[in-house]
C-alpha cells in the first residue's frame, strides 16, 4: 500500500466526485464528496455511531474502489 495523505478525485457512477483523505499517516480516512466546488464530508462517522450497516457497507466500498482506481493498494 502506498502512504498518501489524499488521493485523486474519483467520478463514481452515481454522478458524484469523491476523494478520501487524513491529516496525518496515523489517522484514518474521511471520505469526502464535490458539492459546488467545495469537498464536503460525506459523513462516515454518523452512519457508525447510529449502527447504520449498510451505508457503513456502501462507504467502505466506495473507499476501497478510490483506493484501488488510485493505486493505493499494490
Amino acid at each position: 500500500m502506498v502512504l498518501q495523505l489524499h488521493s485523486a478525485e474519483f467520478l463514481h457512477d452515481d454522478g458524484v466526485t469523491y476523494c478520501i483523505r487524513r491529516e496525518g499517516l496515523e489517522q484514518d480516512f474521511t471520505i469526502y464528496e464535490k458539492r459546488d466546488g467545495a469537498w464536503i464530508d460525506s459523513g462516515l462517522d454518523q452512519p457508525v455511531k447510529d449502527v447504520n450497516f449498510s451505508e457503513v457497507k456502501r462507504l467502505g466500498l466506495l473507499i476501497k474502489r478510490i483506493m484501488d482506481a488510485d493505486r493505493w493498494v499494490a
